[in-house]
């Protein structure tokens, strides 16, 4: 009795163990994620443009790109021939999506981003056009009109949506409807607020400042916003100066995964750090129209090759290897289609 007594009491002590344990985890789980800083980042991107580095055999993200020869936007598996038409997992054709009127306010493709937890994807276009795409049915729920040779787009927290135009040399706010009242067709939403920026290339939300930051050729600017839902407001309350770094000539703006910064390309590539409000630089490269990393810090690159394009995407290391090739395709934007967590923090 006295042996069974005694196993019963060390299954009972390794259970407490085992559930204690649990509950550490579960705590640890439940933590808010601590990011890197920028400094970091610099640190971590100095160590792989133009380097050789490690470029990890399997990949377990899709890549979005902007394709501007047949005027769409991709999904590609990662790892598979993009020639292939089953490397392609989705795509978004607007001509097809919105008719020939509104579609040919795609022309050129030059922004892509996962949003809502890759649930959406968020369109602009040198066309003008500008849109938020459904994935699971690539139902169109915002389309608007900013013109100016728009550039980039970003969601505020309740779906309102910004842009910025760069020959325009302008921020646009728009009112979003409610995805759900949204009928087959979308209405244009009109612009509700414009904001000088010359220039304009690049936006995003920095969840953590509640601040929306926007890159120009020569400034970044730093907006405030009032959070109206149906009568919103942006106003200017930093403007950063960007001449004198590699961000000058201002080109994508995207945040890096895991790291409290953005990544900026105009001369070269820099790292802006929004809780200083500085510029640092890290690496002189021409012609990078878009930078990405994964959650684990595998970089792409887009970098010119043909006027504003490239058949490929790339790794950004020493030997230009590359992430992805479509022959004759004209790559201007590529996203590692991974959460944006800078702008949308995990719940």
């Amino acid at each position: 009795m006295m042996k069974i007594a005694s196993y019963v009491k060390s299954c009972l002590a390794l259970a407490l163990v085992a559930t204690l344990a649990l509950a550490v985890n579960l705590a640890r789980a439940d933590e808010p994620q601590t990011l890197k800083s920028a400094a970091q980042l610099v640190d971590d991107l100095k160590a792989k443009i133009g380097k050789q580095y490690d470029i990890p055999q399997s990949i377990p993200y899709d890549v979005l790109a902007c394709e501007q020869r047949d005027h769409k936007i991709v999904i590609y598996k990662t790892g598979e021939d993009w020639n292939d038409p089953k490397a392609t997992k989705w795509e978004w054709i607007p001509i097809e999506s919105l008719g020939p009127e509104r579609g040919k306010t795609f022309g050129h493709v030059d922004e892509c981003k996962p949003a809502l937890n890759g649930s959406v994807v968020l369109v602009s276009s040198s066309g003008g056009g500008v849109a938020v795409v459904r994935v699971a049915d690539k139902k169109v729920l915002f389309f608007g009109r900013p013109g100016g040779n728009t550039h980039s787009i970003a969601m505020l927290p309740d779906g309102n949506i910004v842009t910025a135009s760069s020959t325009g040399a302008f921020v646009a706010l728009f009112v979003a409807p409610d995805p759900e009242t949204v009928g087959d067709s979308p209405e244009t939403s009109p612009i509700v607020q414009k904001i000088e920026l010359n220039g304009g290339h690049g936006v995003v939300w920095d969840a953590k400042r509640k601040i929306l930051w926007a890159l120009g050729y020569e400034f970044i600017l730093g907006l405030e916003y009032n959070f109206n839902k149906t009568a919103p407001e942006l106003k200017e309350v930093y403007r950063v100066p960007v001449t004198d770094t590699l961000a000058a000539g201002g080109h994508d703006f995207y945040p890096a995964p895991g790291y409290d910064a953005i990544m900026a390309t105009g001369r070269g590539v820099a790292v802006f750090d929004p809780e200083t409000r500085t510029v640092t630089d890290v690496a002189k490269m021409k012609a990078v129209k878009s930078i990405s990393l994964t959650p684990d810090g595998t970089l792409m690159l887009q970098r010119a090759v043909e006027e504003w394009w490239n058949e490929s995407l790339l790794f950004g290391d020493a030997d230009d290897s590359k992430v992805g090739t479509n022959s004759g395709a004209r790559f201007y934007k590529g996203r590692w289609f991974v959460n944006n967590e800078f702008s949308e923090p995990a719940k």
